[in-house]
């Protein structure tokens, strides 16, 4: 029966508590694209969550001239999660019979690894919710990346981009281009799960089949281009009839975007279409 340990598998550790701990954890390693966004706790489901503007600023004042108050604005995030869920099961066979292995580890494995998946395709759903957008400026086989991103980075300004997601097929024609091949390639990025920076605007690159083909979104994580909103977990243990246990983990979340507008796009996000032919 899929999802079940049964009594050819060792019974590892069958706490709830530990269970959903080791899910979380892993979860948070796997997930790619989730620390690109802003994260608040939503205890209680539904929340409105203000998010300031950047302030308007006066410059080349001259002696003693005055000026206006220029404080900043909020926007305010409307969340209402709803859950996912994760199952877990154990027969009662697998509790009294012990082999080499833990199976039941790699059932949290597995989770996790859903989870993960769910989680960043939420990210990715949330950038591409009305981003500012606009077309390459010639295919990337053989055009120009950087003035490209460029562009994306001037239209998110005053936000500053700190951040480019790529499909595995993007990627490949992004390395092979002249432009970025030509450059003084700078180390790697050291963020997590990012592959490499891109040169001259400390833009570090993920890399997602999630994406719609042929585009890459280029995102101001500080923005923020989108929000996580954190829930609660449930964990519910009961009795299958068929004679184990089954563990079910309800995990309560939503990524929200866009945050700012301009007045209608995303100013923290922008996707560069027709990439690669």
């Amino acid at each position: 029966m899929g999802g079940v340990t049964t009594a050819t598998d060792i019974s590892g550790s069958l706490d709830a508590k530990n269970i959903v701990l080791g899910v979380l954890t892993k979860q948070i390693e796997m997930s790619n694209l989730s620390q690109l966004c802003s994260q608040v706790q939503v205890p209680e489901l539904t929340a409105n969550i203000p998010i300031q503007t950047v302030p308007a600023g006066d410059v080349d004042l001259t002696e003693w001239e005055t000026s206006n108050v220029n404080g900043a604005d909020f926007s305010y995030v409307s969340f209402s999660l709803k859950k996912d869920r994760v199952k877990l099961g154990v027969s009662d066979e697998a509790r009294y019979k012990s082999k080499a292995g833990d199976p039941l580890a790699l059932q949290k494995q597995a989770a996790a690894q859903r989870l993960a998946y769910n989680l960043d395709s939420k990210v990715v759903t949330a950038l591409q919710t009305t981003p500012q957008t606009g077309a390459v400026i010639g295919v990337w086989n053989s055009g120009h990346p950087i003035a490209d991103i460029g562009t994306a980075v001037a239209a998110m300004r005053p936000f500053k981009a700190d951040f480019a997601i790529m499909t595995p097929a993007v990627w490949a024609i992004y390395c092979g281009n002249a432009d970025i091949t030509g450059s003084a390639m700078p180390a790697p990025s050291d963020k997590e799960n990012a592959l490499a920076r891109i040169p001259g605007f400390g833009i570090d690159v993920y890399v997602s089949s999630l994406l719609t083909a042929k585009t890459v979104i280029v995102g101001a994580s500080q923005c923020p281009a989108a929000c996580y909103g954190i829930g609660p977990v449930k964990v519910r243990q009961f009795d299958s009839e068929n004679g184990g246990e089954i563990y079910q983990m309800d995990f309560w979340r939503q990524v929200v975007a866009p945050i700012l507008k301009n007045p209608t796009y995303n100013m923290g996000c922008y996707v560069l279409t027709g990439v690669i032919t």
